[in-house]
Formats: C-alpha cells, sequence, structure tokens
C-alpha cells in the first residue's frame, strides 16, 4: 500500500476531522482512507458514466415509446 502525507492541514479543518471520525468510531487515518477512496470510486464512476454514449432512437421515438413496445411485446 501506498503513503501519503498532508502537510499545512488548518487547525480547524484537522479538528473537524477528528471529529468526524470519532462520530463514524474510527481513528483520523481509517477516515481519510474512507475519504480518499470514496473520491477515488466517485472519479472512477464519473469517468465510467463519460464513456457511455447513449443509442440513438428510431426516427420519430421517445424513450417512452421503446418502453411501450417492450412491455407490449411481452
Amino acid at each position: 500500500m501506498a503513503t501519503a502525507t498532508v502537510r499545512n492541514v488548518d487547525d480547524k479543518d484537522y479538528a473537524a476531522l477528528a471529529e468526524i471520525a470519532a462520530a463514524n468510531g474510527r481513528s483520523i487515518s481509517e477516515e481519510l482512507r474512507e475519504l480518499i477512496a470514496g473520491a477515488a470510486r466517485r472519479w472512477r464512476l464519473e469517468a465510467l458514466v463519460a464513456q457511455i454514449k447513449p443509442l440513438p432512437l428510431p426516427e420519430g421515438m421517445t424513450t417512452l415509446d421503446l418502453l411501450r413496445e417492450e412491455r407490449d411485446s411481452w
């Protein structure tokens, strides 16, 4: 695992982080790891969603028309 060092953290921000960590039953290090992992997951998800291109609809059809067509095919 990698190690990261953060310098010059504002005292008020550090105190807030300590409160958040305590409220979540975690150490400050554990809370920071969770925050980093959550940010990385969001970033990867946003990158994946950005790659998704919607399929073109047939001329004159809406997504609702397609849903109804699929429903009625059962």
